[in-house]
């Protein structure tokens, strides 16, 4: 990165170490898809309907920027691999949803769960002022970001008239879920 006067911009190592934390993200997902044998589409599907429980295709479709026939094809391929069924909706008989199957929320958390209770172990072992300071630092991040996504949405919308906003999912979290 430039730094406005020719040279590279020396980065803290917190930015180094959050840059590599992304990059082994993208790592840990290729490995979850090739060991759930999933195309990343279908992952991506599949991680929308761990983190809502059921969606119906049409949320799906948003959530992923799909058309409904793009959507109904990850359907049916998640639905044939075992990872995601379809259920009658609750309230109205002639739509119906998509979920994870049980088998696949759990094989999924399998592989998660021990890598966020090591990194949930290691900010709890920090003193308040220590835990303080990690919070504040990651709750910077998630605004640089969510800000950073804000921009680049108005500046598509301002030069296209395709699909803009934010990726339902982006947001605010709480702190049950990896």
């Amino acid at each position: 990165m430039d730094n406005g006067q020719g040279g590279r911009r020396q980065m803290h190592p917190a930015s180094v170490l959050l840059r590599r934390i992304l990059v082994l993200n993208e790592v840990m997902e290729y490995q979850m898809r090739r060991d759930m044998k999933v195309n990343e589409t279908d992952f991506q599907a599949l991680q929308h309907l761990l983190k809502h429980g059921s969606m119906t295709p049409g949320a799906l479709a948003s959530a992923l920027h799909l058309t409904s026939a793009a959507t109904t094809t990850v359907v049916d391929r998640l639905v044939r691999s075992g990872h995601a069924q379809r259920a009658p909706h609750p309230s109205d008989r002639r739509r119906w949803l998509v979920e994870p199957t049980p088998h696949s929320a759990r094989e999924a958390m399998a592989r998660l769960m021990p890598m966020v209770i090591e990194a949930d172990d290691l900010v709890k072992a920090m003193d308040g002022q220590g835990q303080e300071s990690v919070v504040s630092y990651l709750e910077g991040v998630v605004a640089a970001v969510e800000r950073r996504i804000g921009e680049m949405d108005a500046a598509h919308s301002s030069t296209k008239n395709g699909r803009t906003g934010t990726p339902p999912g982006i947001g605010h979290e709480g702190g049950e879920e990896p």
